[in-house]
């Protein structure tokens, strides 16, 4: 007998989106694992994949042993965006944005287990119409939200701010898009 499984926390959000002010958002990395979860992303080149889980094996292997964050977990959230949601990246160093999804431009920010607030500043000059942040948990875990520029709130004539909760604002389920990092639950074995 193969008992039903119940909704996993990527169906749930997925339930959970359908009429969201988020564009997407989805926990997609897990270290404990090893790798990207749950879908394939048949676009994205394998050794991508593959350099991707190379450098965050590195990163947590630093951590570990120096107790610091390498200075690249910026980076690596742009290559996270990038694989997650099929992002072409802009050569580095370009000014207003950090890549192309179709026809928008896209900017990207992390917020890394170092910093101390949960609120990306952006410029209001960049050449953007969608907005990624990806968090970095502690234990190495990434998750991304995308949405609108419309989204930002404005701190002055020159800077926008936008928090992590603010992006699931309006969400049937805030609940499920809070739980960050993903909480690993074995699930109860039935009597």
């Amino acid at each position: 007998m193969n008992p039903t499984r119940p909704l996993s926390l990527a169906g749930k959000e997925a339930e959970a989106r359908k009429s969201s002010v988020l564009l997407r958002h989805a926990y997609l990395f897990d270290s404990s694992k090893g790798g990207l979860l749950p879908k394939n992303y048949p676009k994205i080149r394998p050794e991508l994949l593959e350099v991707f889980e190379e450098l965050v094996a590195t990163a947590m292997k630093y951590k570990k042993v120096t107790g610091y964050h390498l200075p690249f977990l910026g980076e690596l959230g742009e290559l996270y965006a990038a694989i997650m949601f099929g992002i072409d990246r802009h050569r580095p160093r370009t000014q207003g944005s950090d890549g192309m999804l179709g026809n928008d431009f896209v900017e990207v920010k992390t917020i890394t287990p170092d910093k101390r607030s949960d609120v990306v500043r952006l410029k209001l000059a960049g050449n953007f119409n969608k907005v990624v942040v990806v968090k970095i948990s502690e234990d190495f875990q990434f998750a991304a939200r995308m949405v609108k520029r419309r989204l930002l709130q404005k701190v002055n004539d020159e800077w926008a701010e936008l928090s992590w909760d603010a992006m699931i604002a309006g969400e049937k389920d805030q609940e499920i898009h809070a739980n960050f990092p993903i909480k690993h639950v074995l699930p109860k074995r039935k009597p």
